[in-house]
C-alpha cells in the first residue's frame, strides 16, 4: 500500500547529507530547478580540499570553504528564493528536527552513517533515498526506503558481515573513524545523483508507481547493464522499525530541566522508573586525559562536549571518554536531586532536538521547540 498522494501544490522540503561530496555536490543543484521545493537543508562537516576538484562538483577558488555553505550559495544562485539551511556539522550532532523533511537524501560513505541517517529518517516517518558508487566497477546505485510496518530498511538486507564492516568509533583516541576517498570520477557521482534526484522527484510528486521503494537500482557503467535488487522485510532484523509520534514541546531545552522532561513520558508524577535518551547519542559521565592521567566527572551528550570541557587543566591535552564513562539513557533513580533540576540545555540539548523518555509501559518522543538555532 502506498502513502497517500499529496496535493502537488504544497511547498516540499528536502534534506540533504552528504551534501558536498561526489554524489551529493552534484544532486545538489537540482533541487534549485526543482518545481514545488521550498526549502533544502544541507549537511556536510568537511571543509573542500584540493583533491575534491577532481570528483565534485565545485570550483578552485572553493577550496578550503565548509562543502555545506559552498553549495547553499550554488542554490542561491540557481534559485534565490530557495530557503537553505546549511549545516557544517556531523550529521551525528544534528538536531533531529532540523533533518526533517518530506525527503531525506544520503549522499554518504560512512556505512556508520547511512545506518544512523536511514534509522532516523525511519523514526522520522520521512522516506530515506540512499545513493553510492564505486570507483574501481563503475558501479552507480540507489535505494529508497518507505517507512512502513512491513516494508524493509537498510539493514534488513545486512547479515553479520556488513555489521563487521562498520566503522568504529574509538572514543579512548578522542576522534571518529572515517571512510577513505572514493576516487571516483565525477561522471559516476553525477550518474549516481541523477538516479536519486529522479526517485526524489517521484516521491515528492506523488508518483508512487514510479518509485522504486525497498528496492536497489544498480548501474554498471562499464558493460552497460542495469539491475534491480528487491529487498524484504527481515524478520531478524536488528532495527526496531519503530516510526516515531513526536510530540513538539513549546519550551526550549533552557525551559525544562532533566526532572520535568522525565515526568513527560511517565504515568508517575514524580517520573520514577523512567529514563532519557536521544537516538544515536550517548552520554559521558566522565572524561580522562591520555596523557596525565587526570580524570573528571561531568555529564553531556557525547557530540555536544565543548573544547572547554575536553581541555585537561593540567597538562592542556585532549581529554576523552571510554566506552565505560558513557551510556545511552540517563535513568531517573540514578540522578540527584540537584541534576534533575539542571536544565536538558546543560547536558547539550538543543532547539530542535528530539529526546525520548523510556518507561516500563513504552517510550515517549519530545522535539524541544520547533525553531532552529
Amino acid at each position: 500500500m502506498h502513502p497517500p498522494v499529496q496535493a502537488r501544490t504544497r511547498a516540499k522540503s528536502v534534506t540533504v547529507v552528504g551534501a558536498g561530496g561526489c554524489i551529493g555536490s552534484h544532486a545538489v543543484p537540482h533541487l534549485g530547478r526543482m518545481a514545488g521545493v521550498e526549502r533544502v537543508t544541507l549537511v556536510d562537516r568537511d571543509i573542500y580540499e584540493q583533491g575534491n576538484l577532481v570528483g565534485q562538483n565545485i570550483t578552485p577558488r572553493e577550496v578550503g570553504r565548509p562543502k555545506a555553505r559552498v553549495q547553499a550559495r550554488a542554490l542561491h544562485l540557481i534559485n534565490p528564493g530557495l530557503r537553505v539551511d546549511p549545516v557544517h556539522d556531523a550529521v551525528e550532532n544534528v538536531p533531529a528536527g532540523r533533518l526533517r523533511a518530506d525527503v531525506i537524501l544520503g549522499c554518504l560513505d560512512s556505512r556508520e552513517a547511512r545506518r544512523y541517517v536511514s534509522e532516523l529518517a525511519w523514526h522520522l516517518g520521512v522516506p530515506y533515498v540512499d545513493a553510492g558508487i564505486q570507483g574501481d566497477g563503475l558501479l552507480a546505485r540507489v535505494n529508497v526506503y518507505l517507512p512502513g510496518p512491513d516494508s524493509p530498511c537498510l539493514q534488513c538486507g545486512w547479515d553479520e558481515r556488513d555489521y563487521e564492516l562498520l566503522e568504529q568509533s574509538y572514543p579512548c583516541l578522542g576522534k571518529e573513524g572515517e571512510s577513505p576517498a572514493t576516487n571516483s570520477p565525477s561522471s559516476l557521482g553525477a550518474l549516481a545523483a541523477s538516479l536519486q534526484i529522479i526517485a526524489c522527484e517521484a516521491i515528492l510528486s506523488g508518483r508512487w508507481d514510479n518509485v522504486a521503494a525497498g528496492k536497489q537500482v544498480l548501474i554498471d557503467a562499464t558493460y552497460h547493464r542495469h539491475y534491480l535488487t528487491m529487498f524484504r522485510r527481515n524478520p531478524e532484523c536488528r532495527f526496531d522499525h519503530a516510526i516515531w509520534g513526536t510530540e513538539e514541546l513549546e519550551r526550549g531545552p533552557d525551559h525544562i530541566t532533566i526532572g520535568e522532561a522525565l515526568v513527560l513520558g511517565s504515568s508517575n508524577p514524580d517520573g520514577d522508573a523512567a529514563a532519557i535518551g536521544a537516538h544515536g547519542k550517548a552520554f559521558v559521565r566522565r572524561l580522562t586525559c591520555p596523557s596525565c592521567g587526570l580524570g573528571k566527572e561531568l555529564l553531556r551528550l557525547r557530540h555536544r562536549l565543548t573544547k572547554g570541557q575536553l581541555a585537561c587543566r593540567e597538562c592542556g591535552g585532549q581529554m576523552v571518554a571510554t566506552g565505560f564513562d558513557m551510556c545511552d539513557r540517563l535513568a531517573r533513580d540514578q540522578l540527584s536531586a540537584r541534576t534533575l533540576r539542571r536544565p536538558l540545555k546543560s547536558l547539550g540539548f538543543r532547539r530542535c532536538d528530539v529526546f525520548s523518555v523510556a518507561t516500563p509501559t513504552g517510550e515517549k518522543h519530545y522535539e524541544l521547540n520547533g525553531e532552529a538555532d
